[in-house]
């Protein structure tokens, strides 16, 4: 497997698909032929132009996938704001791709999970799946927080018995902090409300780690009491919104400050966690974002509908320090089981919530830079996409996460 990365920051779409294709093949051996790219723009530019672009150096039978990024982080720089796009172009022949898509995803995710699994084969030497879907069912207005596409349901579809044994990670994809409508790249063209199942195999290892950041607010663990769908109503039998006011002392948990102007964003500075043991260690806990209030205050949006009533929930709170800290440990530590294994990794994805950037999260610098500076100093070629919600095996079942990292590494 042989891989290479180019990007760029052109305002005009079309030359940014130029740009990052031909930075990417400039550092491509010339007796290599580009088999499979993965293509990523932020919502400042054009997702068709930039396809375009892409496809006047590519051809049309190299498959793009790839789509909408709230920002990118490659070896050179880390991109918040403004324009930017990357395109990774893997070749080689010691790997092989399937490829499947299916549309209307915000109709019925586990539908369009099955539709996945029903177009990819049992590979030999299949080694994982890379799952890319849009995030926005309905963009966030003035009056109504954003209505997002569930990751659980779809992952129950693509997780088919055939593909149980395999592990899957991803994104719901999103172009900018305001949640408003996304694009993807499915191989052959660009949709919207899509999604794309990538199926890995060959001769290659997959290494992955999880990073988190949230600290729970006290030890206590709440009842979910009356919830349907995305939205919560009741925590031990008390409407959710005042119990929250009480909690933190304040109204100021509703809304993220976001830019200089403290303009706010529609997502809240707390979050709910699912415990998955009987213990409150965050690598075993299934964080939910709250995505806004509901006007009345009746209820809060979950980026997720996989709450139940009678499960048991605790409050968090977001912890900068505490996200500079894990990412640093949990890269560092996959490294080292990376170099003690032998092998060498050929690149590195780090899909990490769009929450976690410095200007919403307001930590002391970029988090994936430092990622990436590990990555890099390991000789991987290293790519981060800002997404809305990533998707990482967790006590042996894959689940989507929120303000988390997913770092994954292709070893050989």
């Amino acid at each position: 497997m042989h891989v290479v990365i180019g990007n760029s920051t052109a305002v005009q779409a079309f030359q940014a698909g130029v740009q990052a294709v031909t930075a990417a093949l400039k550092d491509l051996p010339p007796q290599l032929t580009p088999r499979l790219a993965l293509a990523f723009c932020s919502g400042d530019l054009d997702a068709h132009g930039f396809y375009a672009g892409i496809r006047q150096l590519l051809g049309d039978w190299v498959p793009v996938v790839g789509g909408s990024a709230m920002g990118l982080c490659w070896a050179q720089q880390c991109v918040t704001e403004g324009p930017c796009a990357a395109v990774v172009i893997l070749a080689g022949d010691d790997w092989e791709w399937q490829l499947a898509t299916s549309q209307d995803i915000y109709r019925d995710p586990h539908l369009s999970g099955e539709v996945l699994a029903g177009q990819l084969p049992s590979l030999p030497d299949s080694r994982c799946l890379l799952v890319l879907f849009d995030s926005i069912r309905f963009a966030a207005t003035a009056q109504n927080p954003p209505v997002l596409v569930p990751s659980g349901p779809m992952i129950s579809g693509v997780h088919h018995p055939r593909l149980k044994h395999l592990p899957l990670f991803g994104a719901g994809l999103i172009g900018d902090s305001h949640f408003n409508l996304t694009w993807q790249f499915s191989g052959d063209g660009v949709s919207r409300h899509s999604a794309s199942a990538l199926q890995l195999a060959g001769q290659f290892q997959v290494a992955s780690c999880i990073m988190h950041g949230c600290v729970p607010l006290s030890d206590r663990r709440f009842t979910v009491t009356d919830v349907f769908g995305q939205y919560l109503y009741q925590l031990d039998q008390e409407p959710i919104v005042p119990l929250l006011d009480r909690l933190t002392g304040s109204k100021e948990w509703r809304h993220l400050k976001h830019s200089p102007s403290g303009t706010p964003l529609p997502v809240t500075t707390l979050a709910l966690a699912r415990p998955l043991g009987d213990d409150s260690d965050e690598q075993q806990l299934v964080t939910r974002l709250m995505t806004g209030v509901m006007p009345g205050d009746d209820a809060v949006m979950l980026f997720e509908a996989d709450f139940i009533k009678g499960q048991q929930v605790m409050l968090m709170r977001r912890d900068p320090a505490l996200m500079l800290q894990s990412a640093r440990d949990n890269t560092t530590r996959l490294l080292a089981q990376i170099k003690a294994a032998g092998q060498q990794g050929r690149l590195a994805l780090y899909f990490d919530c769009g929450g976690r950037m410095s200007a919403i999260s307001g930590s002391d610098g970029e988090e994936a830079e430092i990622v990436r500076d590990l990555c890099v100093g390991a000789g991987i070629p290293f790519l981060a996409i800002y997404t809305g919600v990533e998707i990482a095996p967790l006590q042996g079942a894959s689940y989507g996460l929120d303000w988390s990292g997913v770092l994954v590494i292709l070893t050989q």
